[in-house]
């Protein structure tokens, strides 16, 4: 059975290879793996700085500075996550075409 490639997928696709390099640029990623080990790290590093704060009696200073970093950690993993590409994504797993 031969079937003529679905064309809005095909469409998507040349768009988001149009976007790639943009939405990569300052990351200092080439691909979405590394982009989710970003993503991952900057989680992670979150993570640890919510333990220190469990492991020692830091002073108010450091309380606030730590609420900076783990806010500002936060806001750019958000800035990072793929939304295009996983709108892309339930587009084409909800396509009755495929």
């Amino acid at each position: 059975m031969n079937k003529e490639p679905n064309t809005d997928i095909q469409n998507w696709i040349e768009e988001l290879k149009k976007d790639r390099v943009f939405r990569f640029m300052n990351t200092g990623a080439s691909s979405y793996k590394q982009l989710g080990f970003i993503i991952l790290s900057l989680l992670n590093t979150c993570q640890t700085h919510l333990f220190s704060l469990e492991n020692k009696a830091p002073t108010k200073e450091q309380v606030q500075e730590l609420r900076i970093d783990i806010y500002n950690l936060l806001e750019m993993a958000k800035n990072l996550l793929p939304h295009i590409e996983l709108e892309f994504l339930d587009k084409v797993l909800n396509s009755e075409d495929l």
